[in-house]
């Protein structure tokens, strides 16, 4: 059965910390939900429908989140009609071990993904993945593009039916052979002559709108999931969506130095590589494809608009993991333990949600297969590490956010752990247990996180909280880590 709520109101999350004052003490509004739940629950028939939508590479350059260049007209209007998570944090900053890691709920320590070409359920036998649990209470499942990483790692136990071609569009192809086939690896673009319908994002959006309008006709409840390629590269949209940004300021403001930050720290997918021809060129690029992907997702919000879908549907919103532009002395791409690299959009909408509620409290992406869980009326199953974001009780207020990253140390060539936690007010990593280097940001008055104060003693109280986290939090299990494919030797893990 749905779990019923009641009128939008900021305590419904009064464990978070939000951006409007509560109308009743969290205790007593938690009671107060609860003594209707039952009755709410006998009122409410129909089960709750999900709308899942996956983007890949997207950090939080969206203009819900105050970005004040790109155009996401779409994604603010999902953003205003529900909860914005503002900081929300991928588990690891790399496609197959996040996807891996939110798809099954559990935090990839424990599922020892780190690579890009291992599947879910060979790493997991007996893991109830999200859309196989919605299959096994009678919904029918269907995901559309990059939701697991790739056909070869999806999973037949969760699809009544599942796709992700090539597409279409003849100078999307070319741009992935020419990234794939051989190049010098630094990020490229390329504008497409087309309308973009026939790429592989247009595809696939077009093909969730018909599964929206024809399975909601069925009355039996859905679980469909959308997966985008773009942002990822190499960038490529229609012009017209480059044409958007064609005479855009770009704000390039000076970088602050970095101070004290360990080498290891300094490392992306892309490291080695050559920089962009143009950093203003590459973020013009980066922002085509956001608005790009801003209309597809808006074809999905139309039809949930045109079947009156929203009273019955939850829909969520979210990056893998996010990604540099060039920040911190030419940094590009994911795999990274710093905030550009591990923040992620996520918003939340539709039944049962609260409207135009920002959340500042940290979250994980492992919280999303819990939280759908709780809204669509569903015990979860057992195993998850991730919390439901609408309990029904108050929860701490010093919640936490982890994520994990393995950089290849060069010189002793082996794979070096970076495991981080993440509060309000700073993010603290320990490479190697520290014996690699250790980074203390304190968000306060660092946001972007150039100046590493661990030793500071200002900081001394803090820091011995973010190492005693860590010292709760699991070992990471042992597996083969990605590396760079500029800095790794030839054999290495793909």
């Amino acid at each position: 059965m749905p779990l019923a709520v009641p009128p939008p109101r900021p305590a419904h999350f009064p464990h978070l910390s939000v951006s409007r004052s509560l109308f009743l003490p969290a205790l007593a509004l938690a009671l107060l939900l609860a003594s209707l739940l039952p009755s709410a629950r006998a009122a409410s028939s129909a089960p709750r429908n999900v709308l899942l939508i996956v983007v890949d590479d997207l950090n939080t350059t969206l203009g819900a989140y105050g970005h004040r260049v790109v155009k996401t007209p779409h994604l603010d209007r999902l953003a205003a009609r529900g909860v914005r998570f503002d900081r929300a944090y991928a588990q690891y900053p790399l496609c197959n071990p996040s996807r891996v890691s939110f798809l099954s709920g559990r935090r990839p320590e424990r599922t020892g993904v780190y690579i890009l070409n291992t599947p879910a359920r060979t790493a997991m036998p007996d893991a109830v993945l999200l859309p196989q649990f919605y299959r096994g209470h009678g919904y029918y499942t269907a995901g559309l593009g990059k939701i697991f990483h790739n056909v070869r790692t999806s999973d037949a136990a969760a699809w009544d039916r599942y796709e992700d071609g090539p597409g279409e569009d003849e100078g999307e192809k070319a741009a992935i052979s020419a990234r794939y086939g051989g190049g010098d690896g630094r990020p490229a673009w390329r504008e497409l002559d087309s309308d973009g319908s026939k790429t592989r994002d247009g595809l696939n959006a077009a093909g969730i709108r018909d599964l929206i309008r024809t399975r909601a006709a069925t009355g039996q409840p859905f679980f469909l999931a959308a997966g985008f390629h773009k942002p990822h590269l190499p960038w490529t949209a229609p012009k017209r969506y480059f044409d958007l940004y064609r005479h855009a300021p770009v704000d390039l403001p000076a970088e602050p130095a970095l101070r004290d930050v360990p080498p290891i720290a300094l490392q992306t997918e892309l490291s080695g590589f050559p920089q962009p021809d143009s950093r203003a060129g590459a973020l013009r690029a980066y922002y085509a494809c956001i608005s790009f992907i801003d209309d597809q997702v808006g074809l999905l919000l139309a039809e949930l608009d045109r079947g009156d879908l929203w009273k019955n549907t939850v829909v969520v919103f979210f990056s893998d993991h996010g990604f540099h532009l060039g920040d911190h002395g030419g940094l590009w791409a994911k795999l990274s333990a710093f905030d550009a690299a591990t923040r992620v959009p996520l918003l939340i909408a539709g039944a049962g949600v609260p409207a135009g509620q920002v959340v500042t409290t940290p979250v994980e992406l492992i919280d999303v297969f819990p939280t759908l869980a709780a809204l669509t009326g569903h015990a979860a199953p057992g195993g998850l590490d991730g919390r439901a974001l609408l309990p029904l009780a108050p929860a701490p207020a010093d919640r936490t956010a982890y994520s994990l990253v393995y950089h290849y140390d060069v010189a002793a060539k082996r794979d070096v752990a970076g495991r981080t936690v993440i509060a309000a007010d700073w993010r603290y990593t320990e490479w190697d247990g520290g014996t690699a280097g250790r980074e203390f940001y304190s968000h306060r008055t660092d946001r972007d996180e150039y100046h590493n104060r661990a030793g500071d003693p200002a900081l001394a109280a803090a820091q011995a909280a973010a190492t005693a986290a860590l010292r709760t939090h699991p070992t990471p299990k042992p597996g083969p880590a990605n590396r760079p494919r500029a800095l790794a030797p030839a054999n290495s893990p793909k």
